[in-house]
């Protein structure tokens, strides 16, 4: 049997290499210096970063601070699922980190904070990325990023990591949904054409 505090270590050191990709795609991109004129964005493409910020994300950060550094207090809620399983676990939340860093390089300077896609509008000179990781799946940032989320609280294997990831998750992805009519509205059909070859997040490989 492997000692919780093996996993303790790979889970807290997967987390510290998803932020520091965070960080550093946030610093890489830069800000746009070409802008058109806009509206601010409104409440409804806010709404549902409210709700996940105000109601979830704490309990997530905190079930992630006490899994890293006070595990006993939250002993109680732990998942029964073997080693080998939740090893397996860690291996996926780290292809989630590269799968979401090679979404990220693909799009380089053509990068948008997902929660400000009011942002995206206010440039003119991106075009529509459809290769690299972008040729399999329409959002592979947000593929390995959910990956990631979900397949890390298996590695701490604790309700209070799980069913917070889960919600967020279930948050995060309606939101996609805005973002691609705003997607529709800058490139028309041609974003439309790649929609209907391409899926939004489950890849299918075929010929």
């Amino acid at each position: 049997m492997i000692s919780e505090l093996i996993f303790r270590v790979i889970f807290s050191a997967l987390w510290l290499l998803f932020f520091t990709t965070v960080l550093w795609v946030r610093i890489s991109s830069g800000k746009p210096s070409e802008k058109v004129p806009t509206g601010k964005t409104s409440w409804h493409e806010r709404r549902l970063h409210v709700v996940a910020g105000a109601l979830f994300a704490p309990l997530w950060f905190g079930g992630i601070f006490l899994y890293a550094l006070f595990p006993t207090s939250i002993q109680f809620l732990s998942i029964p699922v073997p080693d080998w399983f939740r090893l397996i676990m860690a291996g996926i939340a780290f292809v989630g980190t590269l799968f979401a860093l090679w979404g990220y390089r693909t799009l380089g300077k053509n990068w948008v904070h997902a929660l400000d896609p009011s942002e995206f509008l206010k440039r003119k000179s991106e075009t529509l990325v459809t290769g690299g990781a972008y040729r399999y799946v329409r959002n592979p940032i947000y593929l390995g990023m959910f990956t990631f989320v979900i397949a890390l609280a298996l590695v701490a294997a604790n309700w209070l990591l799980l069913l917070p990831s889960l919600v967020v998750v279930t948050l995060v992805y309606m939101q996609i949904g805005n973002e691609e009519k705003m997607l529709i509205a800058k490139f028309g059909e041609q974003y439309r054409d790649y929609m209907n070859r391409t899926p939004r997040l489950i890849p299918k490989f075929r010929n």
